[in-house]
């Protein structure tokens, strides 16, 4: 019996050794920065697009799957990262969830109810395309900055529709900074692209 419960504690040896551990996931949650917190707030925002989640549950969706263990962080991936790839799954899985066709009740010819099928408007291809153009291309650009959080944020804000005063407020920057940010972001897109985007 007493074999019985070691062997339940330690389920996965390999797991464990690969994977962040409950306990670590929530020491990593308490020590992430407020500059981490607000990134992932943004980003949170840029997949919420096309779902049912309301600001700020898709955030505690992928940390209550790490939590739980329903999904794992690998130790050799920065933590934010991981989170932020967590959402951007979670999200497209509720989309897609989304997309199926939504039933609905009507009453046929001899008074019985009957569940009828419509097709959603998610399921227009077009409009499918150029929301993962659009999703595509921030994220290439968003690449591109790896390590510059300023600079992400702010791409992240932009496509995000924020303008003028409420994204330099949102990221917590001045009209200066601003326009420093923004020559960096200009000075790595136009070395990256000389040709300009690629279409």
């Amino acid at each position: 019996m007493d074999d019985m419960s070691e062997f339940s504690i330690v389920e996965n040896p390999a797991a464990t050794e690969k994977h962040l551990a409950p306990e670590e996931v929530l020491e990593k949650l308490d020590s992430m920065s407020v500059d981490d917190k607000l990134r992932l707030r943004l980003i949170e925002r840029r997949r919420l697009g096309g779902t049912d989640f309301q600001e700020g549950e898709l955030y505690k969706e992928a940390v209550c799957q790490a939590v739980v263990g329903d999904r794992l962080c690998p130790r050799d991936v920065m933590f934010i990262a991981f989170l932020a790839q967590s959402m951007r799954s979670i999200a497209s899985h509720r989309r897609k969830a989304r997309a199926r066709l939504e039933s609905m009740t009507n009453v046929d010819n001899a008074g019985n109810t009957v569940e009828m099928q419509v097709a959603s408007e998610q399921l227009d291809p077009e409009a499918f395309l150029i929301e993962q153009e659009s999703t595509d291309t921030v994220t290439a650009i968003y690449e591109c900055f790896e390590g510059d959080d300023e600079a992400q944020l702010v791409i992240l804000a932009i496509a995000g529709g924020n303008k003028g005063k409420a994204l330099r407020d949102e990221i917590g920057v001045d009209q200066a900074a601003y326009d420093y940010i923004m020559k960096r972001i200009k000075r790595v897109m136009t070395k990256k692209y000389p040709m300009g985007w690629p279409s």
